[in-house]
């Protein structure tokens, strides 16, 4: 996962003094796990037995000669594990090397801390790394210590999560689960155990209402081994702070998770397999009033052949939408066979709810295969925000269909040269911002300031509009492409179409197009769009009359980074060249922070190999994502 290292800092901080602190979103506190002595083994002993290191007693302990000895701490079930304590044989005097491992399945094992190293104290000393959402075993391999090869622990406690801030409640049948649910107060964790849920009609949590820091909590006790399926689904209504955390979803004739007038709910690392009807099917819905502050993050959607967004939100039959919820570090993918129109992966609203702002952030996603239709991510909705994802050799592309006031950037659009549909950004509406977005090898039009068939005005308010009014594509005012690259595709930049409507009062600044093909930046429709700072190459600059200001014939220069086109030190045409003032540019694609004289393109100028912000991976999100 792509962290924010001050964020980072802070949580790390905050591990030191878990009684101090509330605990993270969807989890209790963190408290010291028990772990009997008949759970601990090791590789081997010199008669100081593993056991040891679990019995309250800095004067005993375990002890095993030689670079890579190693002992193991089975928690009896996956927990989430958030740092350890560890004390050592004469810590007061040397230092001891080791790595810590888990794992789920004592197989596989992942390191989570190499080559620690105690300070010289004989006490229990912390050891913090990247909380693990799920681990059964822990496993510390040593390396010796500062005066020989020994390895020696007096004592070790591993601290994750607890239920000591609510009731836990164990259920392993759906007449269980329905009754724990009824039961449900602040606090309460209702832990699934592996096995399969299902009945006729959807589970229901109805005015359920937890607190910030008392969640109520419904999980599975092994991510992705207790499975809603059948007829039933898992419906939220008139509830807040509950949390869904790792079922797997595989029901049929049902939204598998409907988020109906609630809000903070959080659905993380679940798992959306639902199969094949052939039907119409919402996979995850959110919808009613008083709906905000929701969080979908870290899942698994796909794959999917029947019609209907993946993620689907409705409104509350008023005209407004869920506002400030956040879809964060999921992986979407396999989503097909193409149809023209109704198979989304995310659909941001409905045209009845347009004009309403959301204020909701769709973020650090992983859309992989999603070939359903021409919107992949489809913004009807104002007010948005859609950045740092991620759009992988997928048909279709990100539109704001309707509404106005959203923002797109910081997303990487990375097609193969190959398949048919593979598009960038298509806007319409008032004031949508478009910067530091990168494309690549797309087979279609990277980014669209397309023609409207309805002028909703320059204010974009117009006084009790239709239903077809509402439907239509509204003229564009006032948007702005800005720093923006795009390479070897089939099309760069177009500014309108054959509709009657073309974009008004629009910005097409400090781009850089460099294609093979095609009208690098092409004016389909006449407008009194204003071009300053570009660069084209490689293809035929403009279907219109543009001076060297606005359009510039020159080479960037572009050299590999890690596997993209960026900006090198002989890149004189766009370093330090942009024109104008944008002060909402503060950054480039990478999350580094621009010059005072920014370059040209998405990328400004750097010698640095590793960044914030990248194209993201199937490691970087889902589930089993840090």
């Amino acid at each position: 996962m792509i962290r924010h290292k001050k964020l980072f800092t802070v949580l790390a901080c905050a591990c030191l003094l878990p009684a101090l602190v509330p605990a993270a979103p969807g989890y209790a506190a963190d408290v010291k796990l028990p772990v009997p002595a008949s759970a601990v083994t090791a590789s081997k002993d010199d008669g100081n037995l593993p056991a040891n290191t679990v019995d309250g007693n800095l004067s005993t302990r375990w002890s095993a000669s030689g670079d890579g000895e190693w002992i193991k701490f089975d928690l009896g079930a996956n927990k989430k594990v958030s740092y350890m304590k560890m004390a050592f044989l004469n810590g007061d005097s040397r230092t001891s090397k080791f790595d810590i491992q888990t794992s789920t399945d004592n197989v596989s094992f992942k390191t989570v801390k190499a080559n620690a190293v105690s300070s010289l104290n004989a006490g229990l000393q912390t050891f913090d790394f990247p909380d693990v959402n799920a681990a059964r075993y822990v496993k510390v391999i040593g390396h010796g210590n500062s005066a020989n090869a020994w390895n020696s622990y007096t004592e070790v406690e591993i601290y994750g999560e607890g239920a000591e801030s609510g009731e836990g409640v164990l259920v392993s049948t759906s007449a269980e689960l329905t009754a724990a649910i009824g039961k449900a107060v602040p606090g309460t964790t209702i832990v699934l155990a592996d096995g399969t849920y299902t009945q006729d009609a959807p589970f229901v949590v109805s005015g359920k209402n937890g607190t910030a820091n008392n969640k109520i909590t419904i999980k599975a006790a092994n991510p992705g081994k207790a499975i809603i399926s059948g007829g039933a689904s898992l419906k939220i209504q008139k509830s807040s702070y509950v949390t869904i955390e790792g079922l797997k979803f595989t029901n049929t004739g049902n939204t598998a998770l409907l988020l109906d007038g609630s809000n903070n709910i959080q659905v993380t690392r679940n798992r959306f397999a639902l199969p094949a009807t052939g039907k119409e099917l919402f996979w995850l819905q959110v919808s009613g009033a008083n709906s905000h502050h929701n969080q979908i993050d870290h899942n698994d959607f796909g794959p999917k052949s029947d019609t209907g967004p993946l993620i689907a939100y409705e409104g509350d039959g008023d005209g407004n939408i869920s506002q400030h919820d956040k879809i964060e570090y999921n992986y979407f993918h396999d989503v097909g066979p193409w149809v023209d129109n109704g198979k989304e992966t995310i659909r941001l609203g409905l045209s009845k709810v347009s004009l309403s702002n959301g204020y909701n952030t769709i973020q650090y996603n992983l859309f992989e295969n999603c070939d359903g239709e021409p919107e992949i991510v489809s913004v009807k909705s104002s007010g948005n925000t859609v950045r740092y994802n991620t759009f992988k050799t997928s048909k279709g592309g990100l539109t704001s269909r309707h509404g106005h006031n959203n923002e797109f950037y910081g997303n990487f659009f990375l097609g193969d040269g190959v398949e048919t549909k593979q598009s960038g950004i298509r806007v319409y509406g008032n004031d949508h911002k478009i910067y530091n977005n990168y494309f690549e090898k797309l087979t279609e039009t990277a980014i669209h300031l397309d023609s409207g068939s309805f002028d909703g005005g320059t204010g974009g308010y117009p006084p009790n509009p239709t239903r077809d009014q509402l439907k239509a594509h509204w003229k564009i005012y006032r948007a702005q492409v800005v720093n923006n690259t795009i390479v070897g595709s089939k099309a760069g930049i177009v500014i309108g179409s054959g509709k009657a409507y073309a974009p008004q009062d629009s910005v097409v600044a400090n781009n850089i197009v460099k294609n093979s093909t095609g009208t690098l930046y092409n004016e389909a429709a006449t407008s009194n769009t204003v071009f300053e700072g570009n660069l084209g190459y490689g293809s035929t600059l403009s279907n219109k009359s543009r001076t060297a200001a606005e359009i510039r014939n020159a080479d960037p220069i572009f050299q590999t980074v890690n596997g993209l086109q960026k900006l090198s030190s002989a890149s004189k045409a766009a370093i330090d060249a942009a024109v104008g003032t944008y002060s909402d540019i503060k950054e480039d694609m990478d999350g580094e922070v621009r010059s005072s004289a920014h370059d040209i393109g998405a990328d400004e100028y750097s010698t640095a190999s590793s960044f914030k912000n990248r194209p993201l991976q199937k490691t970087d999100v889902g589930p089993d994502a840090p």
